[in-house]
């Protein structure tokens, strides 16, 4: 959920489902905009681009630390209301080194690692079964579980420039694989994250007047999001589609740590988390 290639959370979510088609419930309804108001996803990325090992072949080392909390009831048992509060804090790094195949095409791949840590706070309906609670307790519920997950991948596009800017068509193909090594959970050798993300896309960048002496841009980014293993749970399809509008400035450099700032619109097709956002990006 920290990667914005994949998701997009923002400051406000919005639900399309009256919109587009009341019928259609991938265009979001109130179970998914109830879900995504109970996340709470703060992301902290920046990236050091390293010196060019070739004029057609860079590398850079990008970081990010995140925290994300989820706040919602939970039916365990019909009848039964329990307040249930999930909590991961983790850090994430990656290599990567990308090539110039020609003017047009190009290639990069990388690896990436996470450390995370999650907790699960559960508080039990004053009906719920004591002999059920026993089972859960510590196994499902109320525990804690540190994992390390491996994350290589490797990234095609095609980039053309135009007189109004330039488009680019996207692939990025990621594997995780992973396993718990640390925490209070029962259960721990069997906590082995896994999967799948194939992300496919076509992006329009319009250039505009240069803002306050830096460069900015319209972006409009359509994708389609391919998800397999653990991370099949975003969708009961397999698939879902991401539509972005979104206005980006470029510092050039001239702000510390701040590489680029704007704001933008995301519509979310097919997942578990359908419907519109509004988002601020930073260092995108």
């Amino acid at each position: 959920m920290s990667d914005s290639d994949a998701l997009t959370f923002g400051i406000a979510n919005f639900d399309l489902q009256y919109i587009f088609d009341p019928d259609d419930p991938n265009w979001g309804d109130e179970e998914t905009l109830e879900l995504k108001k109970s996340l709470d996803i703060f992301v902290i990325p920046y990236t050091w681009q390293l010196e060019d090992l070739d004029p057609a072949w860079s590398h850079k080392i990008a970081v990010r630390a995140f925290y994300i909390e989820v706040h919602r009831e939970n039916q365990v048992l019909h009848g039964l209301t329990n307040a249930e509060k999930e909590r991961v804090v983790g850090a994430y790094g990656h290599y990567q080194q990308h090539y110039d195949f020609s003017k047009s095409w190009y290639g990069e791949a990388g690896l990436g690692m996470h450390l995370m840590h999650y907790e699960n706070q559960f508080d039990y309906d004053s009906n719920f079964p004591p002999e059920l609670r026993e089972l859960l307790d510590g196994n499902v519920f109320n525990t804690t579980a540190v994992a390390l997950i491996s994350e290589p991948f490797i990234n095609f596009g095609y980039t053309k420039k135009q007189s109004w800017g330039q488009w680019l068509a996207h692939n990025s193909n990621h594997y995780v694989y992973g396993r718990a090594v640390g925490g209070k959970a029962e259960n721990l050798s069997e906590i082995r994250p896994k999967g799948w993300r194939i992300i496919n896309g076509v992006e329009f960048k319009f250039d505009v007047p240069k803002l306050w002496g830096v460069s900015d841009f319209v972006a409009v980014d359509f994708k389609r999001i391919d998800v397999s293993g653990d991370m099949s749970r975003l969708s009961d399809d397999g698939y879902y589609y991401e539509t972005t509008v979104g206005w980006v400035i470029d510092t050039n450099n001239k702000i510390p740590l701040l590489d680029n700032i704007g704001i933008g619109f995301t519509i979310n097709y097919g997942s578990s988390l359908s419907g519109g956002t509004l988002s601020l990006y930073y260092n995108e």
